[in-house]
């Protein structure tokens, strides 16, 4: 199995982040592991939204690993907890460097290489193949997300190492609701970037339609601008009518651009109402024949993981479980940044 959408920020288990925090000595408002556990769980009774999910949880895990040997620690518990729980094969993490530099005191080159090592320990301990897509922000001046395009350009794949396969993609993540692709010139922008990081040979994945802060029309706009390989979530498209719904199927079918669809994460976030309506929805992708794939996006933050995702929608498709599982493993196949 692979898992092409999960972040570094949501993907590493509380224990280790405490060590992480207690061994640097990081100052913060948590005095004892299980208060600083039962903080980083998200559930579907706290979390009002996504934007109340970025802002409750990553700030928290974002500061914590805004070293090099706390970035390279948990990148390797990524893959490991991963592969442990349920036999990950192939695994694409995504993170911002820009984030994780702490005011200037590390820099994005350094952040970068630690997490590059992490992977290539894990890739050799494991026999786990991986890739690093390093995302964008909206939250951040333009500035700020060329020198991550500069960055990923420099690191980009140096080749597979005991199936490492250093940066291989660019993503765009962050709050939806500051509707950035409805800024004509901020979507010029970001689309100059992703230019330059296609020419340099990288993929592109792009978070949209993950809430209605953006919707099917902001999808249709990322996919005229943008021209992603993949969308990180899209299940807004589920909200698209007439003649909307017409265009971005037909163009998500010719351009055979991946959803990346995470179930939990998106009930959590309270984007979904419950997971037979994604069931439903994910039924009407494989009709379309829009590919699709299945993901975690966070794991350890809503407890779960790649099996148990697939176990969450088999449970709702029932006799079409079997063909629609199978139609997203042969897609995260087709549609993955990784060479082995």
């Amino acid at each position: 199995m692979h898992d092409l959408h999960i972040h570094l920020g949501g993907a590493v288990p509380s224990a280790v982040l405490w060590e992480i925090l207690c061994d640097n000595g990081l100052r913060t408002g948590y005095h004892d592991f299980t208060t600083f556990h039962e903080s980083l769980t998200a559930t579907t009774d706290e979390v009002k939204s996504l934007d109340d999910f970025l802002n409750r949880y990553f700030q928290v895990t974002e500061e914590i690993q805004s070293s090099p040997s706390a970035a390279s620690v948990s990148s390797y518990q990524v893959v490991a907890k991963a592969h442990r729980r349920a036999k990950i094969s192939g695994l694409e993490l995504r993170f911002n460097p820009y984030k994780r530099v702490r005011g200037g005191l590390h820099t994005m080159d350094a952040i970068i290489l630690a997490v590059m090592q992490g992977l290539e320990r894990a890739s050799l301990h494991y026999g786990v193949t991986t890739g690093i897509i390093l995302s964008l922000g909206r939250d951040l001046p333009l500035d700020a997300n060329w020198q991550i395009i500069e960055a990923a350009i420099k690191w980009r794949s140096r080749g597979s190492i005991n199936g490492a396969n250093g940066v291989v993609g660019i993503d765009m993540a962050g709050p939806e609701s500051v509707r950035r692709e409805y800024d004509r010139d901020w979507l010029a922008e970001t689309a100059r970037m992703m230019e330059k990081a296609r020419a340099a040979g990288l993929k592109i994945t792009y978070h949209v339609g993950e809430s209605e802060g953006t919707g099917p029309e902001a999808i249709l706009r990322v996919l005229e601008a943008i021209h992603p390989d993949r969308i990180g979530h899209g299940i807004e498209l589920r909200k698209a009518e007439g003649a909307l719904r017409d265009t971005l199927t037909a163009l998500l079918r010719h351009t055979q651009t991946c959803l990346e669809i995470c179930p939990t994460v998106n009930r959590v976030t309270q984007v979904i109402p419950d997971f037979a309506s994604l069931a439903r929805f994910v039924l009407g992708l494989a009709r379309e024949k829009v590919p699709f794939c299945i993901c975690t996006d966070n794991p350890y933050l809503v407890h779960t993981n790649l099996r148990n995702e697939q176990d969450i929608l088999a449970a709702e498709l029932g006799a079409d479980a079997p063909s629609i599982l199978a139609l997203s493993h042969e897609n995260s196949l087709r549609h993955r940044f990784i060479s082995e």
